[in-house]
């Protein structure tokens, strides 16, 4: 026997499902977001779990960049303090979504990131790649596999990072991490083994996660630092376990040099120097040349990251031209001839 449905009820259904749906498009823009957000997730159901994943929709830019920061800052303190000794890679997206003035910022964090530690062969060792489409994946800077004396902060600040310029193309992350594994390889066997990662988070030419896990296997830790509308899941799979502490999320590129101001700013103690050619200090007098004292020698600062000239032991003063002496007076020291901050070789650059 057949059933006759009740065409009044069915119309009542279908009043009742377009009142609903008018009732929500005043919320559409909400909606699209959360869709978006939903389709980003590529691999996997449920969402990471990840500082800037527990966000909520309502939470401001500022308070979510601070809350941010300050986790990234208490972590990158707890690695500074973990060793003495660090081998730190830095994988760069120079893709064509990122753009030329975003890889700027891009490089302006790596700067802000080691204001945080002393680079020189003995302590922090670093390399940075840069990486676009399959043939330009490129080693930039490589402090680790046989580092020189002249490999420190002063030649990394002012002659390697400058000398980086940008180049666009695909986002080959899985080549990336693979030049990373082959930089370690010729790690210290006694240093604490770490890769930056700084993406927009739109991976291509094959998936990069097996990549990270292997080299999450041998003891490397990885960070990952990408914006919030790129493939959040991937980010999330590849940074190291407490998840939370590991991958950071922000919205667009001005949160991101937010993030960076915020969290990467420590008043560093003055470190060691080490003994330069007289030439690099050329760039602290008017004159360009020959400007350190006949008793002070140009040396750069491994926390600094600066040029300077330094009086010898024994004499005093800025270590420029006629300002060393034999003894110490009030308005004399024996510091570095200029402002040494890091800050003010961010600002110039």
């Amino acid at each position: 026997m057949s059933t006759v449905r009740n065409p009044v009820s069915m119309w009542t259904y279908v009043l009742l499902l377009w009142s609903f749906l008018v009732s929500r498009t005043s919320s559409w823009p909400v909606l699209e977001q959360q869709l978006h957000h939903l389709s980003s997730l590529r691999y996997g159901s449920g969402p990471p779990a990840s500082p800037a994943l527990n966000l909520t929709l309502s939470e401001s830019a500022e308070s979510k960049v601070e809350r941010l920061g300050q986790a990234f800052k208490k972590n990158v303190r707890t690695l500074r303090e973990k060793s003495g000794r660090l081998d730190l890679v830095f994988l760069v997206d120079e893709s064509s979504s990122v753009g030329a003035n975003n890889f700027l910022s891009e490089l302006r964090f790596v700067r802000k990131l080691l204001s945080d530690f002393p680079v020189a062969p003995e302590d922090t060792r670093v390399a940075l790649v840069t990486f676009s489409s399959k043939t330009h994946v490129v080693t930039r800077v490589d402090h680790v596999k046989a580092p020189k004396s002249h490999q420190h902060k002063c030649s990394l600040f002012n002659q390697e990072i400058p000398a980086i310029t940008y180049r666009g193309g695909g986002t080959y992350t899985k080549g990336a991490f693979q030049r990373a594994a082959q930089i370690l390889r010729h790690s210290r066997a006694n240093a604490t083994k770490v890769i930056f990662l700084i993406t927009d988070g739109y991976s291509n030419g094959g998936d990069p996660r097996p990549v990270a896990a292997a080299l999450r296997e041998q003891g490397v830790e990885i960070y990952t630092l990408g914006i919030w509308q790129g493939n959040i899941r991937e980010l999330h799979d590849m940074a190291s376990h407490p998840k939370d502490q590991h991958c950071y999320l922000v919205h667009n590129f001005a949160e991101f040099e937010a993030l960076a101001r915020r969290a990467l700013h420590e008043d560093l103690p003055t470190g060691s120097y080490i003994q330069e050619d007289l030439s690099r200090c050329s760039s602290l007098c008017e004159a360009g040349a020959d400007c350190c004292d006949i008793m002070a020698s140009c040396k750069c600062g491994t926390h600094t990251g600066q040029y300077d000239c330094i009086c010898e032991k024994g004499h005093y003063g800025k270590g420029l031209q006629y300002e060393c002496t034999g003894r110490r007076t009030q308005k004399q020291g024996n510091g570095p001839s200029k402002n040494s901050h890091v800050d003010s070789i961010l600002v110039a650059s």
